[in-house]
């Protein structure tokens, strides 16, 4: 029979990694001695008002929902006023909107005002970075729990992508094109992925080489579209402000945003025919296509639709809250939809291309390696 002593020796690594997550929660759970800030634990909270209100200024049909009045008691976590308590009211309405109803160990930033007799304060937001941090943090171990070392190599590049992607943005605000931004990122961004997850092989050689040529064919059929069909009315864009190179900034978005599938697609591709040139090496080139042809046909209905179910996911929101604004669904469609659906089909083209590319790379490669053995 196993006992304690023996599945520890076992398990060894699991044991560490369970007890340093352990330590990093309570760590983000109780980090309020980090902010110069104020903040506060929600330990009490109560209803002290309802009513209903209606919003005129919404155009056509107002709208009308309830609000409420909360007498909330916080007591302090740092500053000097560690550990004493100040009861605050705080307004939210039942969409929560622009504000937030507080529960219960809820904690919070607030605005102190020590001049009076009595403390006082405001709260000025909700303090989130324990929940995130948190989920983080479990992110990292259950990969590194499934995956081991090269879920440590995933989380890495996941974090290094991340950090040259807000580097890009830093240039961008300084003046730099963002078409050469995007461009760049576009080399860089694959061969930092596949290589920290694959290592450098043939098979991630392979996977790059086929997602730039499924990237560059999707980028000239974009360019004949729109040189011959017609350019896209960059107006209806959210957020514009004066004229700042819609097109090169519309086109910058949709370069990346199929990326990571067509990525995807290439290494299923490559290592797969790969791993068939290895176990029989005598594969023809015929077989070597047709493999690559119905591995490709397996994963292309998961992959657009990975894409498709993303795109909704990013624009439910944004229609939802239009069409709460009065703007009705056909002029979503005709408005918002084109730029989601030329999105949509950017990537979609790539990952079709993607399967050819991924195929005639691996025989030239793989095939050319067996012919000189």
């Amino acid at each position: 029979m196993y006992n304690f002593k023996t599945i520890f020796k076992q398990h060894t690594g699991k044991f560490i990694l369970t007890f340093i997550l352990i330590l990093f929660v309570i760590f983000v759970s109780t980090n309020s001695w980090m902010y110069d800030r104020p903040i506060a634990k929600v330990v009490k909270t109560s209803i002290e008002k309802e009513e209903t209100l209606t919003n005129y200024a919404n155009g056509t049909y107002p709208v009308t929902e309830k609000q409420f009045e909360q007498k909330v008691t916080l007591k302090l976590l740092n500053t000097d006023h560690k550990g004493k308590k100040i009861n605050i009211r705080n307004t939210y309405t039942m969409s929560q909107m622009n504000n937030s109803k507080l529960s219960k160990g809820d904690k919070v930033f607030v605005s102190l005002n020590d001049k009076g007799k009595k403390l006082s304060g405001s709260i000025d937001g909700i303090k989130r970075d324990a929940h995130v941090f948190t989920l983080i943090a479990l992110f990292i171990y259950l990969m590194l729990l499934i995956t081991k070392k090269r879920g440590f190599l995933i989380s890495a590049t996941l974090f290094v992508n991340i950090a040259i992607f807000v580097f890009a943005l830093g240039l961008y605000s300084k003046g730099l094109d963002i078409m050469l931004i995007a461009s760049v990122l576009v080399f860089i961004f694959p061969v930092i992925t596949l290589i920290f997850s694959n290592g450098i092989n043939k098979n991630t050689f392979a996977a790059i080489i086929s997602s730039f040529i499924s990237l560059g064919v999707a980028y000239i059929l974009f360019k004949a579209s729109i040189i011959y069909g017609g350019e896209i009315d960059y107006s209806a864009l959210d957020y514009i402000v004066g004229n700042h190179e819609l097109d090169r900034i519309f086109f910058a978005g949709i370069s990346l945003a199929g990326l990571g599938v067509v990525m995807d697609v290439s290494v299923t591709i490559c290592s797969s025919l790969h791993e068939l040139t290895v176990k029989s090496p005598d594969v023809t080139l015929k077989q070597l296509s047709d493999a690559g042809r119905q591995i490709g046909y397996d994963i292309m209905g998961t992959m657009i639709n990975v894409l498709l179910f993303t795109y909704i996911c990013g624009l439910m929101p944004i229609i939802i809250l239009k069409m709460k604004n009065n703007i009705s669904l056909l002029s979503i469609i005709k408005l918002q939809m084109p730029f989601e659906i030329t999105s949509f089909l950017m990537g979609s083209i790539e990952i079709l291309i993607t399967i050819p590319a991924a195929i005639l790379v691996s025989a030239l490669l793989f095939r050319r390696r067996r012919a000189y053995k």
